[in-house]
């Protein structure tokens, strides 16, 4: 969880990976389409072109693959290749005729091929049609998907843009869509929990997970989400590989170690550079089976970086030595807060608080509490803000006891505070 008044993880990037894969049927074939995704974000259309192609000799193309290959051939401006593949992902069940409609990869069939693009798009239309009659809540899906659209449609925009005022004016559109969206999320779970499949169908499903994922503003409701996702977990009504997504999300979002590997680092340039703090690292290929995702090492191809699964003895060690640089950090913060060097206890419980499965709860809680101590000697709001930081932390991870809250005699000048009652009137 990034705090308010911490300093955050690092920079947070929306990455559009264009071939993401499940299963573990052909591993030869799936680390050519890794590799495809990351030189087709290179914009090195050509060889990822040649990449696909070698990976669709072993493996024939399913409907995502071949209609992503529509979109690489299209940018490539390969017309008879970009046709040949849009109408194979469509022949294989391709459905989503509103994605298609406004789908960047495609401008080039659309702005010079009119009348070859016109037929596609009425192709697709009947093909939706079709498939909306094998489910039982089409309205629903056609709302979701519309979402899901607007949701990547100004996300684009974003990472196509570079001009400092139009990157803050897509960010604010992109906060206000996130916060309407979440509204009507936590309506759409209340009323159906998490929709199946057979209801909204896989890209209906798809979207909808997309929009709670970017629900990060809040943390309780994408618990509430997994927890109906859960109600699914072996069944054929939920996509599995987005429950480990959103699972390893929460965790993050909670200040925990992730448990899938789905979740990476990034620099300030935007290249991803390794996997975000894995607990027990050295069993997660294990972990990624059981649900039939592909091997971390193939998984990172995607961002553009190598990864060897540690062993039992380096896991256990890294693990480790968090814990332990955790804890030298919170006494070296307890040992400023003694000589009253206020700012050196935030810089140190700061760090702290970024070692993902580092801080335990009892350890929030205790920072909560000096922190507290420190705005009842100097009256600065800032200390008072970050004691309720890692309050709201332990309320999300559901490790708050409203009696221990309450007799501590620490946070008595909290009690008018707008988020402290939040969070005493929600235990």
């Amino acid at each position: 969880m990034i705090l308010k008044y911490l300093k955050p993880f690092g920079l947070v990037l929306l990455l559009f990976s264009f071939y993401t894969s499940k299963g573990q049927n052909n591993l030869s074939n799936e680390a050519l389409l890794a590799e495809a995704s990351l030189l087709h974000l290179q914009k090195d259309y050509k060889n990822a072109i040649l990449k696909l192609e070698k990976a669709f000799s072993i493996q024939k193309p399913d409907a995502l693959n071949a209609y992503k290959a529509a979109g690489m051939y299209s940018l490539d401006e390969n017309k008879t290749k970009a046709l040949q593949y849009l109408n194979l992902s469509l022949d294989k069940g391709w459905t989503e005729a509103d994605q298609l409609l406004i789908d960047p990869y495609f401008d080039f069939i659309r702005n010079n091929y009119s009348e070859e693009w016109k037929i596609i798009v009425q192709k697709a239309h009947l093909k939706e049609q079709e498939y909306e009659k094998t489910l039982k809540l089409p309205e629903l899906r056609k709302q979701i998907n519309a979402m899901g659209i607007e949701d990547q449609k100004v996300r684009y925009s974003k990472i196509q843009t570079s001009d400092p005022e139009k990157l803050n004016a897509l960010q604010q559109k992109i906060n206000e869509l996130d916060y309407k969206n979440l509204s009507t999320a936590k309506e759409i779970l209340r009323s159906n929990g998490w929709p199946k499949i057979s209801q909204i169908g896989k890209d209906g499903a798809h979207n909808f997970w997309l929009i709670v994922q970017h629900s990060d503003q809040d943390i309780l409701f994408q618990k509430k989400a997994l927890e109906e996702m859960e109600k699914l977990k072996g069944t054929k009504e939920l996509e599995i590989e987005n429950y480990a997504f959103l699972y390893d999300r929460v965790q993050c979002n909670l200040n925990y170690k992730q448990v899938y590997g789905t979740q990476v680092n990034w620099t300030q340039n935007g290249e991803a550079s390794s996997f975000r703090s894995i607990i027990k690292e050295n069993e997660t290929d294990k972990r990624r089976a059981s649900l039939e995702l592909l091997p971390l090492r193939i998984y990172a191809l995607n961002y553009g970086f190598k990864y060897i699964l540690p062993t039992a003895a380096i896991a256990s060690k890294k693990d480790q030595k968090d814990k332990e640089d955790t804890l030298s950090l919170i006494n070296s913060a307890k040992k400023y807060y003694e000589s009253k060097e206020f700012q050196n206890v935030y810089e140190n419980y700061n760090n702290a608080s970024m070692i993902l499965g580092g801080m335990t709860s009892a350890q929030n809680f205790e920072a909560a509490e000096l922190f507290a101590k420190i705005y009842n000697q100097t009256n600065e709001e800032q200390y008072r803000s970050i004691a309720l930081d890692f309050l709201s932390l332990n309320h999300l991870r559901g490790d708050l006891n409203l009696k221990s809250l309450l007799s501590n005699a620490a946070f008595q000048k909290f009690y008018s505070e707008n988020r402290w009652k939040d969070i005493v009137g929600s235990l």
